[in-house]
Formats: structure tokens, sequence, C-alpha cells
């Protein structure tokens, strides 16, 4: 592999590795201003670059983290699927990247939606919850270059 791919798949990493800081840091700070808005709490401990969320409703905070977790989840899945095609230049592991990113969420999203909708949302948000956060670490990706050097050594 030559050096500058060596140096690219090296700042990718970094890149994923802040993202996933930014993502914490955002979360952390939505659902805190979620549970402030909700209780009425006088104590907010959101960190001052976010305390634009209390003009918001608890129930526009509420849903507005779904296509927050789309787009953080789309960021996870194109960082992915770039170190997959660096480390390892092959379309059918890209490919699989892609597809097992998209299962993943789809089926956070299903569940989530079928909890809702059936009534069933304490027993399936957990699980919806879990999946959803299989693909904002870096463990699904983990998994899948193990996988593919497993793979590549049969």
């Amino acid at each position: 592999m030559p050096r500058r791919s060596k140096v690219f798949i090296c700042v990718l990493i970094l890149v994923f590795i802040a993202t996933g800081f930014l993502r914490e840091f955002v979360f952390l700070n939505w659902n805190e201003q979620i549970r402030v808005t909700y209780y009425q709490s006088p104590d907010p401990h959101v960190h001052p670059a976010m305390q634009w969320l209390g003009a918001f409703s608890y129930d526009t905070l509420y849903w507005l983290k779904w296509p927050l977790t789309l787009i953080f989840s789309a960021i996870f899945t194109v960082l992915s699927v770039s170190v997959m095609q660096l480390l390892f230049s092959n379309r059918t592991y890209n490919r699989i990247t892609l597809y097992s990113y998209t299962a993943i969420f789809l089926s956070s999203l299903i569940l989530f939606c079928a909890g809702w909708l059936l009534g069933f949302y304490d027993a399936l948000y957990p699980i919806a919850r879990f999946l959803a956060g299989i693909i904002e670490t870096p463990i699904l990706l983990i998994i899948l270059i193990a996988s593919f050097l497993v793979h590549r050594r049969l």
C-alpha cells in the first residue's frame, strides 16, 4: 500500500474519531436540553454553544433527533466506505459495508416506527436506539475490517 494511502487512511480514521466526539457532544447537549425543557428545570447543563436549542419545544427537539441521527449515520457510512476503499480497493467489500450500514439503520427505523405505531414503544425503542448507535460508533467498521481481513486469508 502506498505511503499516501496510509496517510489518507489515518486522516479518515481521525475524522471518524472527531465526528464521533462531535456527535457525542451534540447529542449529550441535545438530550440535556430535552430534559430541561420537559421538566422545566432551572439548572440546565447545556453547553453555551448549544443553548440555542432552548428556543424549541420538547416535541420539536425530540423529533429533530431523528434527522440528526440520519445525518450522522450517513456521515459514518461515507467515512466507513472510504476507509474500506483505501484499505481493500474491493467493490464487493464497499457494497457489503454500504449494505450493512443501510440495513442496520433501516432495522432501527422499522423497530422505532413499529413500536410507536403498535404501542410497544417502551419495548422497542431501546433496541432501535442500540442499533442506531452501532452505526454511529466505530464498532461496525472494526467488525467489517476484521471480517474482510479474515476473508482475504481464506
